[in-house]
């Protein structure tokens, strides 16, 4: 079921990542001139692309969710295989590895090179549409290589739940409860305090300058679970 998710899993992360790209280029090409586009032309349209990958990614999302939905106790309850299992489990997972090491390095290696184009872009010092086109190609090749994470990551991912692995070991599982209320309540008083500071009595009603906030957020979300953990082992 995984294997068979996979790679829709990967479509559908791939059309999200690169659904702004159209109206991003469309954009740029109506302030030119040449080009004969208007505005409103521009915006219309690269919105309903955008809407239309949008909604075809969310779509793939919901039909493996809901296929995946009787396995859901995989994540949280411990369980026993029946015989044979682990060890066919460990077999496809020893003749997947290569497979998962080279997908990561595709993803790890266009995920860095994708800011490229920018720099280049920069360097060349053209007009604001060859900007445009770099932030186009950095969104692309983002996607690709989440692409690449997606796909290996889905198919390893449900081998290790079934071996009761890494994240799906049984002290894990029994910890996973309270660390998602935490991380609810956690994320819940974090978005209180941005809506606060922008729009609070004291605030400016930016958010572009209340960004920090999450920064912070999330440096400090590792610290917390981490003590969290080493609270609940002890």
């Amino acid at each position: 079921l995984r294997l068979a998710a996979a790679p829709k899993m990967a479509i559908a992360t791939f059309l999200c990542i690169v659904s702004p790209i159209c109206l991003i280029l469309l954009a740029g090409m109506s302030e030119a001139p040449r080009f004969g586009i208007s505005e409103n032309m521009a915006t219309g349209v690269g919105l309903c692309v955008l809407l239309l990958l949008v909604a075809a990614a969310v779509a793939i999302f919901i039909s493996c969710a809901s296929k995946a939905k009787e396995f859901e106790f995989l994540e949280t309850e411990p369980f026993e295989t029946a015989y044979g299992v682990a060890g066919m489990v460990k077999a496809r997972k020893e003749a997947f590895r290569d497979r998962y090491t080279q997908l990561n390095i595709l993803g790890t290696v266009l995920c860095i090179l994708a800011a490229v184009p920018l720099f280049v872009a920069v360097c060349l010092d053209r007009s604001d549409l060859t900007y445009i086109a770099a932030v186009c190609l950095l969104l692309l090749l983002a996607a690709i290589g989440c692409l690449a994470f997606v796909y290996g990551g889905t198919y390893q991912n449900a081998m290790t739940k079934l071996l009761e692995e890494g994240d799906y070991t049984r002290r894990n599982k029994k910890e996973a409860g309270p660390i998602g209320k935490i991380s609810t309540i956690y994320w819940l008083c974090v978005t209180a305090i941005f809506l606060f500071y922008t729009f609070g009595p004291m605030g400016n009603g930016q958010p572009q300058y209340s960004w920090f906030i999450w920064v912070i957020a999330g440096v400090l979300y590792g610290a917390v679970i981490a003590a969290v953990k080493l609270l609940r082992r002890r």
